[in-house]
């Protein structure tokens, strides 16, 4: 049953205002200009800056396939973001005890990743530690995770690079991928 509230709100039309996300340091249009119609909350240059975030987004994105996005140098990110290791936001929706902190939460999906690959190859790897991760949400949590590990079998025990792409829910992660990462030229 709807109560009188959630009735009175669904009749209502969404509103297409949205609020300013920083406050305005400087506006190139003079108070003669005329502001867009379909949104006054933003000025021209907003507009212009979500355009350009985006194409700068999507090109950095493709570009590295979401493993080393520079998000420092975009206003807007569009829910794309970098895992801070230290904190423990995505920890606090794992249903595992242990996962104390994101580095922790990390260090679980790569060895799962890295169970993943050793089902799809002949080598014996094992984590050494993650270095750093980029979230964007989907129907699910997106990670894309780049830590170092090392090949047992490996004499000389050099660790190396590897990626690894997982979806998260709560009650159900999936690995999509784990590779070697591509050397830096």
């Amino acid at each position: 049953m709807i109560s009188a509230i959630e009735y009175k709100r669904s009749e209502e039309p969404p509103s297409l205002k949205r609020p300013k996300l920083e406050e305005e340091t400087s506006s190139k249009l003079s108070n003669d200009e005329p502001r867009p119609a379909d949104d006054s909350s933003y000025d021209s240059d907003d507009w212009e800056t979500l355009s350009d975030d985006f194409r700068l987004l999507d090109e950095e994105w493709d570009k590295s396939g979401g493993f080393d996005v520079d998000l420092s140098k975009l206003r807007h990110t569009f829910g794309y973001g970098s895992v801070d290791l230290d904190e423990s936001d995505l920890a606090s929706n794992s249903e595992e005890p242990y996962d104390t902190n994101n580095r922790d939460f990390l260090n679980r999906l790569s060895k799962m990743a890295i169970s993943h690959y050793h089902e799809n190859t002949d080598t014996r790897l094992e984590l050494v530690k993650v270095l750093r991760a980029n979230f964007h949400p989907s129907a699910a949590i997106t990670l894309y995770i780049t830590f170092e590990a090392y090949d047992l079998s490996d004499v000389n025990n050099q660790t190396k690079r590897y990626q690894a792409v997982v979806r998260y829910l709560p009650w159900d992660i999936k690995v999509c991928s784990c590779w070697p990462a591509p050397s830096a030229s």
